[in-house]
């Protein structure tokens, strides 16, 4: 998408956005993509190796702290985080005996009582839905299982109220398959070569999510749940408590994949049955290489059968795979975002429109205002500083376009792939409100702190 406002009201936004830039060293975002084969265009060695080992070497001059123990929960500068290893089951049961009180009032509160409004039937309708309509792995439901077997263990008292029995894996299930019964926003973009400050991919992503009311239950919750699974790549995954699959994911390997909603067809009574998008983000970071990754995801996106609309953004190091593919996925098709080409900014923005198919659907406002938002801090930060896009710039630009009225930024993060420095920051509630992720304090981590084989 281009600009759509008018020349005037162009020039008032760059006016307030340079006046943002001086006062605090604000925003520079991008705007559109460039090809790999232009990474470091204007410097010799970047996207080479040589590049690389640079960037490493600087990356490993300052200390990184070892990753928590496994199976607890321990609070890295204000970030709870939760790191499983083993088997799908040793995982989940992991999971569950670490979470358990805290899994059960996510669904109480934000499943039962916030999605279906306390209505016994509207829940029953849903399960109905998942039942027909929803196929995970077999790897994924043995963890779910070895999660019910870890609350359990716990001592944490089980039953559900409203429904009258023990919360069961089958709720795990509705709570896991949120984007095939429910929705969410979300913000972000990929920067590389001549875009960012190092030469380097740099991405940036908002989680946008509704708040469970008047519990906000899901605010409240926040963790990094970081999976080291036998014999496949870890992963760090931003959620909250009892979320296996993946809404915004780090591999170790330095594949990232982030969902957002999208604005194509909506589907309903279609044959078959879906693999969830969230289930798709796990297997990819579990499974591929960056060099993997895009090719892989066209294959199981091609037999999915995902009913409603998405943008799935896939980011990698750059160094052998294209630095993102986003894909504009609905029941009528499944198109790529092009890269950008010749003189435009090597940067990709990803809200909550196709682009590819411009014109196909009703774009939603909201998500225009932070498209173009985004885009004129990427406009203004390249031209009047020094045209290129650094960490702290890419966080001033999320917090231009970050959330906290109904729709939250649950959490927000900017991460180098090649060096595994990552800026966080998760939602906080504070006098009864849930505020944005980049309100708080940002905290700069190494992935490695959160996984053993991070490389």
């Amino acid at each position: 998408m281009r600009r759509t406002a008018k020349r005037d009201s162009f020039e008032r936004v760059r006016a307030l956005l340079l006046a943002a830039i001086a006062a605090s060293a604000a925003c520079a975002t991008p705007t559109a993509l460039e090809p790999e084969r232009d990474l470091g265009r204007e410097r010799p060695t970047s996207g080479t190796a040589a590049d690389s080992r640079a960037i490493d070497s600087r990356a490993a001059a300052t200390p990184h702290r070892a990753p928590p123990p496994i199976g607890v929960v321990t609070d890295l500068d204000g970030i709870r985080v939760l790191r499983m290893a083993g088997t799908p089951r040793e995982m989940g049961f992991q999971h569950g005996k670490a979470l358990a009180a805290e899994i059960k009032e996510g669904f109480l509160e934000f499943v039962l009582g916030y999605r279906c409004h306390g209505i016994k039937a509207r829940y029953a309708q849903i399960q109905k839905r998942l039942e027909h309509e929803i196929e995970l792995p077999a790897r994924f439901l043995e963890e779910l299982d070895g999660m019910v077997e870890g609350m359990a263990a716990s001592g944490v008292d089980l039953m559900l109220p409203l429904l009258k029995r023990p919360l069961e894996r089958a709720d795990l299930i509705a709570l896991n398959t949120i984007d095939h019964w429910g929705l969410f926003g979300c913000s972000g973009f990929t920067a590389w070569g001549r875009a960012t400050d190092d030469g380097g991919v740099l991405v940036a992503r908002n989680f946008d999510f509704d708040v469970d009311q008047p519990a906000q239950a899901i605010a409240r919750l926040n963790v990094v749940l970081c999976f080291e699974p036998d014999g496949t790549h870890s992963l760090a995954s931003f959620a909250f408590p009892g979320l296996i699959g993946v809404t915004s994911g780090l591999s170790s390997r330095g594949v990232g994949a982030f969902l957002h909603v999208g604005n194509g067809a909506f589907g309903g009574g279609e044959t078959g049955k879906t693999r969830p998008l969230l289930a798709i983000a796990r297997e990819l970071l579990e499974e591929c290489e960056p060099a993997e990754v895009a090719p892989r995801a066209r294959d199981l996106l091609r037999d999915a059968r995902i009913r409603n609309s998405f943008l799935f953004r896939l980011t990698t190091p750059g160094l052998d795979a294209p630095p993102t593919t986003v894909f504009e996925i609905d029941p009528l098709a499944i198109v790529e975002q092009p890269l950008p080409t010749g003189d435009a900014p090597p940067l990709l923005h990803t809200t909550n429109h196709f682009l590819a198919r411009d014109g196909a659907f009703a774009a939603i406002p909201d998500s225009k205002i932070r498209y173009c938002t985004l885009e004129e801090c990427a406009t203004a930060g390249l031209s009047q500083g020094d045209g290129r896009i650094d960490p702290s710039e890419a966080w001033a630009a999320l917090g231009r376009v970050a959330q906290d009225r109904g729709i939250v930024t649950l959490h927000s993060l900017v991460w180098r792939p090649r060096t595994g420095e990552l800026r966080l920051g998760v939602s906080e509630v504070v006098d009864g409100h849930a505020s944005s992720a980049t309100a708080g304090r940002c905290r700069s981590l190494w992935l490695d702190e959160l996984l053993a084989d991070a490389r």
